[in-house]
């Protein structure tokens, strides 16, 4: 099957060259890696265009669902079958990629996720705050699903492609366009029971102490993280059945 593996970057100067180091490090199991510059202007943007691999270039930040909507289009347009994603951060680690696309590609899963906390997993550095969070998150994700989660916040994923194009509902709205996206469509997934999805071990590394390790916004960012979550349960729309 033919996959891409997709990577938003937002003026991750510090941290993404040794993304790319990894990147090419080691044989990927996927058929191609789309960069996303998001508007960036620390130099980022720079690396994007030189890396060697496709891009996209967008003038402006909307938001990381925006990226995540533009990637999309790129790869159906191209014929891709597998859409998998990775931060420019440095948490995720690209040599653990074949753990989360595998099960893709080889028919096991329809849509896969990555987990920290499961056996096999790890989260070095983890924040005290995020430690309490997540736990949070997947109580608060079960309540509305009846899916019990161990990592309902990991990006880390990997799906097929034509569950997009089966979508009933707008994934493409301009309100997806900063953490909507990728929790309003998980949260489709959970609700169709015909749609295999699973967990897998992987790592998220976080910086020492001291050191910035998100972009989310308090307050503000919660909401636009936790609303998907409701909107996707309520809203009354899913998938056309598979032809």
């Amino acid at each position: 099957m033919k996959s891409v593996l997709f990577i938003p970057v937002f003026n991750q100067i510090e941290e993404f060259p040794r993304v790319l180091e990894e990147l090419r490090a080691q044989p990927l199991p996927c058929s191609s890696v789309l960069l996303v510059n998001n508007g960036s202007s620390d130099g980022s943007e720079r690396l994007v265009r030189e890396s060697g691999y496709d891009y996209i270039d967008l003038p402006k930040n909307l938001g990381v669902g925006h990226s995540f909507i533009k990637a999309t289009d790129w790869a159906l347009e191209r014929g891709f079958e597998v859409f998998s994603v990775i931060a420019s951060n440095g948490k995720m680690l690209p040599s653990e990629l074949s753990r989360v696309l595998n099960p893709v590609l080889e028919g096991q899963a329809d849509y896969v996720t990555g987990s920290r906390f499961l056996p096999g997993g790890d989260s070095p550095n983890l924040p005290g705050f995020r430690k309490q969070a997540i736990p949070m998150v997947n109580i608060f994700v079960q309540l509305m699903y009846g899916e019990r989660l161990t990592d309902a916040t990991c990006g880390y994923k990997a799906y097929r492609l034509d569950l997009l194009k089966r979508a009933e509902f707008n994934w493409r709205a301009s309100w997806l366009n900063t953490y909507g996206f990728e929790y309003y469509f998980y949260g489709k997934v959970l609700r169709d029971r015909s749609i295999r999805h699973i967990e897998v071990p992987i790592t998220m590394r976080y910086p020492g102490q001291g050191k910035r390790y998100s972009k989310i916004k308090p307050f503000k960012g919660w909401y636009e993280m936790l609303k998907p979550w409701v909107v996707a349960r309520v809203d009354g729309k899913g998938f056309c059945l598979a032809t």
